[in-house]
């Protein structure tokens, strides 16, 4: 007799966990659909879409777990280099709502990575030159990736950059000599391969 009504006690409680108001209804499955539509738009590295799918999820249902939840993605997605909308302090913004849900009472399930990307994000948010530790930077140095993957260093100079400019003024004019005298080495070409009229 314990077992039947130990089973039954256990259906009794899982039915409970599914048809509980917040799993029922046109809420519910438009929350699973924002959920599940972030997380698709994530896997294509389509950062608008999976942005904008959180940003809706935070907004309409920020004390549910995916509320709290959408705002640890939030806060990743900002901080991805690879994002055209990076950025650092939106980034710090969501994670520390998130982190503040757990003072609330809430169990956040990613604590110690939120803990470690708000210091990452804050950070980031500063100048090169007031960052600490191996996230300072060198502010005279900027580092450009050209397609093809080729790395080009610049260090600009401080004030005076005429002779960078005078360097390159006579490049260019050296093109244009080059190109000059293709084109009139072209005409040439053209000129003695044009039938004569007879």
């Amino acid at each position: 007799m314990k077992t039947a009504t130990t089973l039954f006690l256990a259906a009794l409680l899982s039915s409970c966990a599914v048809f509980a108001p917040q799993n029922l209804g046109p809420d519910a499955a438009r929350r699973d659909g924002l959920w599940r539509q972030g997380h698709a738009a994530m896997q294509r590295d389509s950062f608008r879409v999976a942005m904008a799918a959180f940003q809706r999820l935070a907004a309409e249902h920020p004390r549910s777990d995916y509320g709290r939840e959408a705002r640890f993605y939030l806060g990743t997605l900002y901080l991805e280099p690879a994002n055209p909308s990076y950025d650092a302090g939106l980034a710090a913004q969501n994670l520390e709502m998130y982190l503040a849900a757990d003072r609330e009472g809430g169990r956040l399930t990613r604590r110690p990575e939120a803990d470690m990307l708000l210091a990452l994000s804050r950070q980031l948010a500063l100048p090169c030159e007031q960052r600490t530790g191996s996230l300072r930077c060198d502010p005279e140095v900027i580092v450009r990736t050209r397609p093809g993957d080729t790395t080009v260093v610049v260090r600009p100079s401080g004030g005076d950059q005429s002779g960078e400019v005078a360097r390159l003024r006579r490049e260019v004019a050296a093109r244009d000599a080059t190109i000059r005298e293709l084109r009139e080495e072209l005409q040439r070409i053209r000129n003695t391969l044009a039938p004569r009229p007879e």
